[in-house]
């Protein structure tokens, strides 16, 4: 994960660099497989069946992630750490409504994909997009947590927003769209109120 230095950062430079071929072959007009999009990106077939083990689940992503925003141009001009966060919540949330039907489909081949054929679990399936987001959100408290508690609230934030809690919501709570972002909204102040510092929290309106 992103959160970790080194190993993990060229493995989602890696994945962005499969993407972003993807897109490209398919802008050409040509089927967007997972072979042509690794000799499009100068990487080996065995390296990018490893990000994706079927062209459909890269197809789906590719053009999703073409729609996603930078962590940058989400939080904006925000100085207030909980407005920043919650920016990053809305959006997630946003941008699934915006495209539901891909959203669905893309989980529904990721989680096809995350069983292999011998029903061992694979761990490279997504991109945990919404990790540096969450982080750049929070920059401006970084340095007041230690690196276990600042990753902590990174997860736990990410754990509660996205379209895994927006399908939930809707598909298992049966809650109309104004009651979801209520909902969403509410379950990310709890998790900031437990575990951002406490001077932070005092200071609340």
């Amino acid at each position: 994960m992103r959160l970790d230095t080194g190993r993990s950062s060229q493995k989602a430079r890696t994945r962005q660099a499969l993407l972003a071929a993807a897109r490209q072959v398919m802008e050409r007009g040509e089927p967007a497989t997972v072979p042509a999009a690794a000799q499009e990106a100068g990487i080996s077939k065995a390296t990018a069946y490893r990000y994706f083990s079927t062209s459909e689940t890269l197809v789906l992503e590719a053009a999703l992630d073409a729609k996603v925003a930078t962590p940058e141009e989400i939080v904006g001009d925000a100085q207030d750490v909980r407005e920043r966060v919650l920016r990053v919540q809305r959006y997630l949330f946003t941008l699934t409504r915006a495209s539901e039907t891909k959203f669905r489909l893309f989980l529904a081949r990721a989680l096809d994909a995350s069983v292999s054929d011998r029903g061992e679990a694979s761990r490279e399936i997504r991109g945990g997009r919404r990790l540096p987001m969450y982080e750049h959100a929070l920059a401006p408290v970084r340095s007041r947590l230690s690196r276990k508690q600042f990753q902590f609230l990174v997860l736990s934030l990410s754990a509660a927003s996205g379209m895994e809690s927006y399908l939930a919501l809707k598909d298992v709570c049966r809650v109309d769209d104004a009651m979801a972002d209520r909902i969403a909204a509410s379950n990310i102040e709890a998790i900031l109120d437990r575990l951002l510092p406490p001077a932070l929290n005092e200071t609340r309106p």
